[in-house]
C-alpha cells in the first residue's frame, strides 16, 4: 500500500472521530496503522458488482458514508476506520454496570439477563459486586476476549463484555476457543468450547475485537475457526438487542452482527449468512 493511502485513511479518521479523551486520538491512529498491515496480504474475493449491499433502512443512516468497495482488504479498512470513529463513548470497566444488565436482558423476562455459554435466565439482582446489597450473587461479568490478553481501552467496551454463571466463567478462565461439539466444555484442561447455541456469538465479537482494536486471532483460537462458527450459528435475537442498546451507549455497533457476510468478504471460509441482500 502507497504511503499516501495510508496518511489519506488516518487524516480521515482522524477527521471524523469524536472523543471524549486526547489519548484516544492516539490509539486510532495506531489501529489504523495495524489494520493495513493486518490486511496487506489478502487477496479479493470476488463479487457481483452489480449486486451491492442492500442496508436495511434501520440503520442506513449509521452506514452512511461507507462506499463498502468490492475488495476484501479496502473494505476492511473502512470498516475499521467507520467503527473506531463511531466509537465516542469509552467506559471504564466499573461503568459496565450501569449498561450490561439491560444489553443482556432476557426478551421474555426484563427482570432477568440470559447468561453466555449455558444461557440460563438468571435475576437481574445477582450480580457479582462489592457494592450490591444483594445477597445472592452468582453471574459476573466475563471478557469473551480475555482482559489479560487486552493491552488497551478494550477492556471496557461492552461489545465482548457478558453477563456469565460466576462457576462456568471461572471454568473458562482465559483459555483460548476450541472446536467441540454440543453445549459448552472445557476440553483437554486447557481449551474452550463455549457450545453449540454460542459459538457464532463468540466468533462475531473476537471478530469485532479484531476490526476495532487489531486484537489478533491468534491469542484465543484461530481465524478459520471463527469463520466457521460465523457461518454455522446465525445471529440471534440477544445479538441484536445487544448490537442496537450498545449503540446508544458507545456510538458504534459491530457489523458482523449487521451482516455476518462482512467476515467471509473480508477473510473467506464458509460463506455465512449475508443479511443485506
Amino acid at each position: 500500500m502507497k504511503k499516501s493511502s495510508i496518511w489519506f485513511l488516518l487524516l480521515f479518521t482522524l477527521l471524523s472521530c469524536k472523543t471524549n479523551n486526547s489519548g484516544n486520538k492516539e490509539i486510532i491512529n495506531s489501529n489504523i496503522s495495524n489494520t493495513i498491515s493486518h490486511t496487506e496480504d489478502k487477496g479479493i474475493i470476488a463479487q457481483d458488482s452489480s449486486s451491492p449491499f442492500n442496508i436495511p433502512k434501520a440503520i442506513q443512516k449509521y452506514y452512511s458514508g461507507l462506499t463498502f468497495p468490492m475488495d476484501n482488504k479496502k473494505l476492511y479498512e473502512e470498516l475499521a476506520a467507520h467503527t473506531i470513529s463511531k466509537h465516542t463513548n469509552f467506559l471504564g470497566y466499573g461503568e459496565r454496570h450501569k449498561y450490561l444488565y439491560n444489553i443482556d436482558e432476557d426478551p421474555q423476562n426484563e427482570k432477568n439477563v440470559i447468561l453466555i455459554y449455558s444461557g440460563n435466565s438468571r435475576n437481574k439482582k445477582e450480580y457479582s459486586s462489592g457494592k450490591n446489597p444483594h445477597k445472592i450473587q452468582t453471574f459476573n461479568t466475563e471478557h469473551v476476549y480475555p482482559q489479560s490478553k487486552i493491552q488497551n481501552t478494550a477492556r471496557g467496551d461492552l461489545h465482548h463484555l457478558r453477563v456469565c454463571d460466576q462457576k462456568i466463567n471461572s471454568q473458562r478462565s482465559n483459555h483460548p476457543f476450541t472446536e467441540g461439539k454440543g453445549v459448552y466444555k472445557l476440553i483437554n484442561g486447557n481449551s474452550w468450547y463455549p457450545g453449540d447455541e454460542w459459538k457464532g456469538d463468540v466468533a462475531r465479537m473476537i471478530m469485532y475485537l479484531n476490526l476495532r482494536y487489531n486484537e489478533p486471532f491468534s491469542e484465543v483460537g484461530n481465524l478459520d475457526l471463527f469463520l466457521k462458527w460465523n457461518a454455522e450459528d446465525t445471529v440471534s435475537e440477544i445479538e441484536k438487542q445487544r448490537n442496537m442498546i450498545i449503540e446508544k451507549v458507545q456510538g458504534n455497533r459491530n457489523p458482523f452482527i449487521d451482516n455476518p457476510y462482512l467476515a467471509t468478504f473480508i477473510w473467506g471460509g464458509k460463506k455465512a449468512e449475508n443479511r443485506w441482500e
